[in-house]
């Protein structure tokens, strides 16, 4: 049994899925003692999500609140942390946070006991049913042309979270391969079913590896880099664009770009609300006689139409890469990039994989890199996997890539982005989509990630969701410190 003791300082009522009963029973005070503590609002069951971060806030009140003390009892890895401000009301406040990891049984959860004890000996138990909900693989829809688009790698969706549909635009085909394709589609998340998509404005021309960055709060996201032409007109597209789906007529509108970094594709894009900065790492630039492996990292600031560019210069940093498997964890201001191809060494092996993790902490006032040392055992490093961040989740999934250029890499992998709390595990997952290189996905309001497209043995048309049955889980926030 996993134990965690803390002095009482401050705890609040349930979670907003939580069961609850309306306080703790207390035991009668014997003569001359001071009331038993009660729990203001104490939940008597606790949804957990598998590798969710569970905070269940608590509010204790009592004669004397800051002498409490509360133990957390629990074969599941939890921690009772106290607020660290005075609280206004005289009761202790804090939070019971719950990381349940992937191994919970739904059918058998482990309980979960809290007992407060007072400065007099008195104590109040609550014990704490947990309500799990197992990560799966759930919808795949499939499709045969001309019901949807056709076969592609390296296209980019973006999410409507009001319309709960996604937008698919351009990639490269295979006939011949690395071609691009100049067409864009819209997928009903409900139903499954596709529409042909009219974008209007400043339409780029016909790319692949494009990467979009969705800027929080808001509808809209920003698209950036991919290869255009092909064969021996191929090169890099460095227009950066901005397109916001709350516009009925979904236009595309080109930014100017000054002191902007290299044109690039296979790159790493995200955007620093907080920062109100888009981040732009690594990738590869071509033209049609030189391929040069990036390792630049850049903070783009956008004024109206104008986006002005700054390098991000540290003293560490991820080696030169493209194909990367990144996230960005808003909480923390923190991106993490994950393995990615490097330029080869020698012929006998082509992709030269990155092994490492890093991640870009963007709230110091000099942003840095640093190397992560995540638990766990890390996959094998490979490169144009489908790299499926999980914003509500906190969490990076990895599924596919290649790393030898020939083959994708089995196995479903997810690394948990929380500060202090890294760690890689590996998923065995019934119904999982077949095993790909050169795919890519879009994350939902409610939780859910996405696998779509790309190639192994054969090519694919479909997309699968990764997510839960049942109720969504409610939004990620940073553990309280």
């Amino acid at each position: 049994m996993l134990r965690s003791l803390a002095p009482l300082a401050s705890l609040v009522a349930c979670t907003l899925t939580a069961s609850c009963s309306s306080s703790t029973t207390s035991p009668a005070a014997p003569p001359g003692k001071p009331a038993a503590p009660v729990w203001d609002g104490a939940p008597t069951t606790v949804p957990v999500y598998d590798g969710r971060l569970a905070s269940v806030p608590i509010v204790i009140r009592a004669t004397d609140a800051a002498t409490l003390t509360v133990t957390v009892t629990s074969d599941v890895a939890s921690e009772i942390v106290p607020d660290a401000a005075p609280s206004a009301d005289g009761a202790w406040h804090g939070t019971l946070n719950i990381r349940p990891g992937y191994a919970l049984k739904a059918d058998a959860p482990p309980p979960l006991t809290v007992d407060v004890v007072d400065s007099s000996g008195q104590h109040v138990t609550q014990s704490l049913a947990l309500e799990v909900h197992k990560l799966g693989w759930q919808k795949h829809v499939s499709w045969t042309t001309p019901a949807g688009p056709q076969t592609r790698e390296h296209g980019v969706f973006l999410y409507d979270e009001a319309a709960h549909a996604a937008y698919l635009f351009q990639g490269s085909g295979y006939n011949p391969q690395l071609k691009p394709l100049d067409d864009a589609w819209r997928l009903d998340v409900a139903s499954g079913t596709w529409a042909a998509w009219t974008p209007t404005g400043d339409l780029p021309v016909a790319g692949g590896s494009r990467r979009a960055a969705r800027i929080p709060g808001k509808n809209a996201y920003y698209v950036y880099g991919g290869y255009i032409g092909f064969d021996s007109t191929a090169k890099d597209d460095g227009d950066l664009y901005r397109v916001d789906l709350t516009d009925t007529a979904h236009a595309f509108t080109r930014l100017t770009s000054v002191s902007a970094g290299p044109a690039r594709e296979l790159h790493t894009v995200a955007y620093d609300a907080k920062g109100d900065q888009l981040i732009v790492f690594g990738g590869i630039s071509t033209t049609p006689s030189s391929q040069v492996a990036l390792a630049d990292t850049w903070s783009v600031k956008i004024d109206a139409d104008t986006a002005t560019w700054t390098a991000i210069k540290t003293p560490k940093a991820p080696s030169a890469r493209y194909g990367s498997f990144s996230a960005f964890d808003e909480p923390s201001r923190r991106l993490v990039v994950w393995s990615g191809a490097q330029l080869p060494v020698d012929g006998s092996d082509p992709v030269n994989a990155a092994q490492d993790a890093w991640a870009l902490d963007l709230s110091a006032a000099s942003p840095t890199w640093s190397k992560l040392s995540p638990a766990g055992t890390a996959p094998k490093g490979r490169r144009n996997g489908c790299s499926m961040p999980d914003p509500a989740g906190r969490r990076l999934f990895v599924y596919g890539g290649t790393s030898d250029g020939m083959k994708s890499e089995p196995g479903l992998f997810v690394l948990d982005l929380e500060p202090g709390h890294e760690a890689w595990t590996e998923l065995d997952l019934a119904n999982a989509p077949p095993i790909r290189s050169s795919g890519f996905g879009f994350a939902t309001e409610d939780g859910q990630v996405t696998c779509a497209f790309g190639n192994d043995a054969k090519l694919y048309d479909d997309v699968t969701f990764l997510g839960y049955e049942g109720a969504a889980p409610p939004a990620a926030a940073a553990a309280a410190p």
